[in-house]
């Protein structure tokens, strides 16, 4: 609840000069001058009036806007003046007696309005600073977000170095270099407001104990503050290229990462000399922390992406060796058929795997997986699949269960379902089902005009793998129907799977519930590979 007087005190003047200077002394002197012309206009209607409300007044307002000793100098020009110009039409206002009075209710009036100025003066400061508070929350805000949608790194330690330069008004310029990979030198990242000649002279800056503000706290692995360039032993090599760019005054501080080794550094420069105050210290100490999140981020996922990379590499020589010791020890000893299948569920495999490493094991979606890969082996140029669906992603834990189980559904409708002749078609359909709990993603694999189907006297490994993997690895179920016309087998899967980590997002339902194409529905070509 806002405190007693504060709609009082919004009303009231806003604009202040600093005390004690020449423009409060001379707001002093147009002050009572207004007051002698305005008693000099009431004196042509009543001579007899008194003289000293009008420069009461005047020092009222004298001592609210430029300090009590302003006021003081505005309530003696007010009773000379007065002197001057009055006393001979009213005589008796300036006995001792009204004098003294005078001089009493001035000081009154000083000491009130002086005492007024300086609760205006923090009440401003308190407004000031709440609202500099919500910028820089907002802009921490935004450079979280930045960092959580994994935008660029230079992006985002842009949005840090502006949070600060935003907090402090545009009186600041700041920077971020990052240690390069040898730990000797620096290099420029951001520094959205200082100029670009001076970020590309200190582009590659050598550590060292003397080598300026960011070049010092990199080597010492501690803060540095610098509030004078000119005096400064630590920029006595860069003094004149501070001075080409009037910088005065620089603040860095290492960048540390949670294993306490330097990362780069975090500066903030000033036009003229300047020290830090605590305050100035927190703020920067906070930036910092955000810096070294985003910094240690990118470097995981540069580390990441190359293991990833050496993991894919592996993976690919292991699938070769165990293609190559398979094709020497089975392929004269099975039938040709099976070793067929067994050569193309590994072929299978492969390509999922690369799959997941080319999308860094995080989500794909279910038109790209059945289009591009899954049913990819078994095109022949004849149009033979109608896949339709909603824009659904799979996280990487769903990805290998979907490809190999379209995959052993894609080899027995060659052998022996709609795929196995000419005229049959294969319709993938997948939907979002609300209706059960929990909701489900439902995937239907339906044959059509195929050969006469019965169901088996066993289930084979085909039917097998995909029931296992669906329920082993998020609880979902697989139901298989054999119809004349053709196999039907009806995935099941909690809708909350398409969430587990791995996906890079929220899963988004579909408006329409039921078989909403996200696009038109595309065929993809079938028949024997």
């Amino acid at each position: 609840m806002p405190q007693a007087g504060i709609r009082v005190f919004e009303r009231l003047p806003t604009v202040t000069i600093e005390p004690r200077t020449g423009k409060a002394f001379a707001f002093a002197v147009i002050c009572s001058a207004a007051a002698l012309g305005f008693r000099a206009a009431i004196g042509m209607l009543d001579p007899a009036a008194p003289p000293f409300p009008a420069f009461l007044v005047a020092t009222m307002i004298t001592a609210i806007v430029a300090g009590s000793m302003a006021g003081l100098v505005g309530a003696v020009l007010g009773v000379v003046l007065a002197w001057f110009v009055f006393v001979e039409h009213v005589p008796e206002q300036f006995s001792v007696t009204g004098l003294l009075q005078y001089a009493l209710i001035s000081g009154l009036i000083i000491w009130i309005s002086d005492e007024y100025r300086r609760l205006l003066r923090r009440s401003q400061e308190r407004q000031k600073q709440t609202e500099r508070q919500m910028r820089l929350i907002s802009a921490e805000n935004d450079t979280l977000t930045l960092i959580a949608e994994d935008k660029p790194l230079a992006e985002t330690l842009s949005s840090v170095a502006r949070t600060i330069e935003v907090y402090s008004d545009n009186t600041v310029l700041a920077s971020v270099l990052l240690l390069d990979d040898d730990g000797k030198r620096l290099r420029h990242c951001a520094a959205p407001s200082l100029p670009d000649s001076y970020n590309k002279a200190i582009d590659g800056l050598e550590i060292g104990p003397s080598a300026g503000s960011c070049g010092s706290a990199a080597f010492r692995a501690q803060p540095v503050y610098v509030a004078d360039v000119e005096t400064a032993p630590e920029w006595a090599d860069f003094r004149a290229l501070a001075r080409q760019h009037q910088l005065r005054a620089c603040w860095s501080t290492p960048i540390m990462s949670r294993m306490n080794t330097v990362l780069g550094t975090f500066a903030v420069y000033h036009r003229e000399p300047r020290s830090p105050e605590p305050r100035d210290i927190e703020i920067v100490t906070l930036l910092v922390k955000i810096a070294s999140l985003a910094i240690e981020r990118e470097r995981s996922r540069e580390q990441r992406h190359l293991l990833l990379q050496e993991l894919a590499h592996r993976m690919k020589n292991s699938f070769a060796v165990v293609s190559a010791i398979a094709s020497n020890t089975l392929r004269r000893h099975v039938e040709k058929s099976r070793y067929s299948d067994f050569e193309q569920r590994l072929t299978a495999l492969a390509r999922v795997q690369s799959l997941l490493t080319q999308t860094n094991w995080t989500s794909v979606r279910v038109h790209d997986l059945i289009d591009n890969l899954a049913t990819s082996p078994f095109r022949n140029g004849s149009e033979r699949f109608k896949v339709q669906g909603p824009d659904v992603r799979l996280p990487s834990q769903l990805i290998l269960p979907f490809a190999l189980s379209i995959h052993e559904l894609c080899t027995n409708a060659t052998k022996y379902g709609a795929l196995s002749n000419s005229a049959g078609e294969v319709e993938i359909t997948w939907r979002h089902d609300g209706a059960t709990d929990p909701e489900q993603l439902v995937f239907r694999w339906v044959e059509r005009n195929g050969p006469p189907v019965a169901e088996p006297a066993r289930k084979g490994f085909g039917s097998r793998m995909i029931k296992m993997a669906f329920a082993k690895s998020v609880g979902g179920d697989v139901a298989w129907h054999f119809k004349p016309g053709g196999v039907e087998c009806e995935i099941r899967v909690p809708f909350a799977a398409l969430s587990m980590s791995g996906g890079d997002h929220e899963v988004q339902k579909p408006d329409n519930q039921a078989d909403t194409p996200a696009s038109s529905p595309k065929r993809a070509s079938g028949g024997r590979s």
